[in-house]
């Protein structure tokens, strides 16, 4: 006799289960500089590479690709946000002064002459003072 009352659990596939953990993670580190972008692609990759022909899509890896996705989404908006503001905040002179004194702190040097080092390029002459 088979005194089970439920039938067994099926074995999910691990990219599924990969997708929805890696897409938690990207939404988790938003606040992260660089996190979400490998993690939410990764989470869209793999929910990709757990669909299967001729069948529907898990609902966790649904739930992976839809977490990646807004992961993904939310790091690409705040990113082109501190970038679309990074020319106004060079320009304030109070911000630079900031920022040189800062860097001096930091690395012995103005923000300035690192750029300057870095790129060939004066500060002053690409982001004039308003």
């Amino acid at each position: 006799m088979d005194y089970r009352q439920t039938p067994p659990a099926t074995r999910r596939n691990p990219f599924t289960i990969a997708s929805l953990v890696l897409g938690i993670c990207s939404l988790l580190t938003i606040c992260t500089a660089i996190l979400p972008l490998p993690l939410g692609a990764l989470g869209i990759l793999f929910a990709v590479l757990s669909y299967r022909k001729g069948r529907r899509m898990d609902p966790m890896a649904v739930a992976g690709l839809a977490t990646s996705c807004l992961g993904l989404a939310f790091s690409v908006v705040i990113y082109g946000g501190v970038l679309s503001m990074m020319p106004a905040m060079l320009r304030d002179p109070e911000y630079r002064d900031m920022l040189n004194r800062y860097s001096e702190s930091m690395y012995g040097v103005s923000y300035d002459d690192l750029f300057e080092r870095a790129y060939g390029i004066d500060l002053n002459d690409l982001f004039p003072a308003d």
